[in-house]
């Protein structure tokens, strides 16, 4: 159903490994324990290791608190506390996740792994929890609706790389002619597919449906189509693994007393239907357990012998240990330093010299601090250990910033366990020519507060606080301090009644404490959180606002219909007010404000926009016309190519224009708007037959 997100971030700079080779650990290849004892040994440990892949919400991904979170990480904790055993997680790269079942490095993975022959050749699969729809994404000014394969003819289509929506487009739309071989883009990056679907370098994507809703809300895209490539989601298991009976019992437990329903409406918003029985397994168009026996173990085929596995494992982190993001190292902005890890290759296959650890992603667009892929640069073999450092820059930008990174073979496949660099810059507050005065203790106020006093059990809010002309600031929560910058925020989750305090120390390193209390009730009523990343922004640049809104009736950001938990970049040309409002279930209404600040704004230069381009059909005969319309704004005249020949040259601002001269094949249109401040394009394609096909 998915891949891991990879982004193809290059920032300018260097990024420096140091590959030292240590005492072999054993090695990787050793015997594995037999699967038919895997529920005895979890007994027995008393826990559950479970392989994910947190970079697909909102099944997984990392929250605001820096820790793993959705659907899929809510639901297998849910399981062991059903078993009777504690739930640990690894982070993996998608490409690999099945390799560690195999490996035996977990006891189990769910990242929503969608069920194929294929992957069940290499591991056992637990009955169906979750059936999911596929959807076709594409710009607002995509006039089509996609309802077939066929209705995708002679477009370019987008699809994550590695995924069934991959395998499908390549059976139903390449292998059957609607669109040739070129026009199926695989990517690496769901960020980057995104940014060439908005740009026009595609006309669709296809992924999965509760994905494309997230992208709806937060990029300016809208969905055109649904339910091409139903997706059958379960949690994977080594082969002949006695845990699957006992994960299958246990989620139709969780189906009975209806855990499984509260997970799906928080995560997913969704309400499982009653089962009903398709092919002999009882499963439902919505989320819910499949109650089925255990099936029964597949008769031994003779297999080939299988082929070497590629994985990596975290030792130990060499410096800068951010406490398993609880307490990230400070930096100052624009600060140089190195982080450094201690890895061990844990496959069954040597490694290449020419294998790379590369940036993935990020909490925030600055997330890289100015690292770009690197070759290890030496032959590692299985259990063998390595040191290796990067050279990295903090952002010129306040927060707490967290950077996931990725080892690739030379194939660029992902694999092996998720790395991260974790840092905070708190608010540099740059001196002014004549330092203001310290005001006195009674004035000193960081303005601390929370987006709701009054919260309900398994609910969370946001603290925040705005201090500026002092020497430190200080979040203690429990007895645990941490340097926090001036203007600042963080979310809790505190679990009854709790004081937070937030201590100033001025300049003249004098203490003040600050203290809040958040009061949690026992019964949940609605939860309204809504941050920004950076609520001071200078001109041109962006932020991003989060919202988690939890058992509402609705959720608007500025009047505009979004989903109640997500997020949205903005980049506001000056300070702006953003509003969310929610209508409760009753009826009642709620809504938090976020203002951003931005320093030296001015008017923007305008841009020019193509607001729409299209063609009145995408398919002609050799000699046919074909009507090519547009509208912009801001713009002082267009141009239009043919396969990077001029058509047209300093055209209206809206306009038509006709063309009857397209050669036979697929003919690319691109529409160029300009001014002074700027160039953009806009691209579609035409396909012309030949009389005779």
């Amino acid at each position: 159903m998915r891949i891991s997100l990879i982004t193809s971030t290059i920032l300018c700079a260097l990024l420096m490994l140091v590959a030292a080779p240590l005492a072999k650990a054993a090695p990787a290849s050793q015997a594995t324990p037999d699967p038919a004892n895997d529920w005895q040994r979890v007994q027995q440990a008393g826990k559950l290791v479970i392989g994910t892949s947190a970079d697909y919400p909102p099944f997984e991904f990392y929250n605001s608190n820096y820790a793993l979170d959705g659907f899929d990480v809510a639901l297998a904790k849910a399981l062991g506390e059903q078993l009777g055993v504690e739930v640990e997680f690894n982070d993996y790269a998608f490409d690999g996740l099945l390799d560690q079942v195999r490996l035996g490095n977990v006891d189990a993975a769910i990242g929503a792994i969608s069920v194929t022959a294929e992957r069940r050749a290499v591991v056992d699969f637990t009955n169906l929890y979750y059936i999911g729809s596929s959807a076709v994404v594409a710009r607002p000014t995509f006039t089509q609706t996609v309802t077939s394969a066929a209705d995708m003819t002679g477009l370019i289509v987008g699809v994550q790389l590695g995924t069934t929506y991959q395998a499908w487009a390549q059976q139903n739309l390449v292998d059957t002619g609607y669109i040739p071989q070129d026009n199926l883009v695989p990517y690496r990056s769901v960020r980057d597919m995104f940014t060439d679907l908005r740009t026009g370098k595609l006309d669709v994507s296809l992924m999965g449906k509760l994905t494309a809703d997230l992208a709806v809300s937060g990029r300016g895209l809208k969905l055109v189509g649904e339910g091409l490539s139903p997706q059958q989601l379960a949690i994977a298991v080594p082969k002949g693994s006695s845990l699957v009976e006992h994960l299958n019992e246990a989620l139709l437990a969780l189906e009975a007393d209806g855990r499984f329903a509260e997970l799906s409406k928080l995560y997913l918003s969704e309400t499982p239907l009653p089962n009903v029985t398709t092919g002999g397994a009882v499963v439902s168009e919505l989320p819910t357990a499949v109650a089925t026996p255990p099936q029964p173990a597949a008769t031994p085929q003779p297999t080939a012998t299988p082929a070497c596995i590629d994985s990596v494992k975290w030792i130990a982190d060499l410096n800068l240990d951010d406490k398993n993001m609880t307490s990230p190292p400070i930096l100052i902005p624009g600060q140089d330093f190195s982080k450094g890890w201690r890895l061990q290759n844990d496959g069954t296959c040597p490694w290449s010299a020419d294998f790379a650890l590369t940036y993935a992603s990020g909490n925030r667009i600055e997330s890289a601090m100015g690292g770009s892929s690197v070759k290890i640069g030496k032959a590692v073999q299985p259990g063998e250990q390595i040191d290796i450092n990067v050279n990295l820059r903090a952002p010129q930008t306040y927060g707490v910033f967290q950077g996931f990174w990725r080892m690739h073979d030379t194939l660029g496949q992902a694999f092996g366990e998720v790395l991260w660099v974790g840092i905070q810059v708190p608010d540099p507050n740059p001196p002014v020519a004549t330092p203001a005065p310290q005001p006195p203790a009674s004035q000193l106020n960081p303005n601390l507060r929370a987006d709701s006093a009054y919260i309900a059990s398994n609910q969370c809010t946001t603290l925040r606080w705005d201090i500026d002309n002092i020497r430190a600031v200080y979040l203690i929560d429990g007895g645990n301090q941490q340097g926090v910058g001036g203007h600042d925020a963080r979310n809790v989750c505190p679990s009854g009644t709790t004081t937070y305090t937030l201590r100033v120390v001025n300049n003249e390193n004098t203490t003040f404490d600050f203290p809040i209390t958040i009061n949690v009730s026992g019964n949940a009523d609605y939860s309204l959180n809504f941050w920004t990343d950076r609520d001071r922004i200078d001109r041109g640049q962006c932020t991003t606002l989060r919202w988690d809104v939890r058992n509402v009736r609705a959720v608007f950001l500025d009047n505009e219909g979004v989903a109640g938990v997500s997020q949205r970049e903005v980049c506001p040309g000056d300070t702006h007010t953003y509003r969310l409002n929610i209508t409760k279930n009753d009826g009642g209404q709620d809504s938090r404000e976020v203002t951003i600040r931005v320093n030296n704004s001015q008017p923007q230069a305008k841009k020019p926009r193509i607001k729409h381009f299209d063609v009145d059909r995408n398919q002609s005969f050799i000699g046919e016309c074909i009507t090519l319309r547009w509208n912009t704004e801001d713009t002082e005249g267009v141009g239009i190519e043919r396969n990077g020949s001029t058509l047209l040259q300093a055209g209206p601002s809206n306009g038509s224009q006709e063309d009857c001269y397209g050669p036979v094949g697929i003919n690319e249109y691109t529409l160029i708007a300009y001014n002074r401040d700027g160039t953009v394009r806009n691209s579609l394609s035409v396909t012309v037959q030949d009389a005779g096909d």
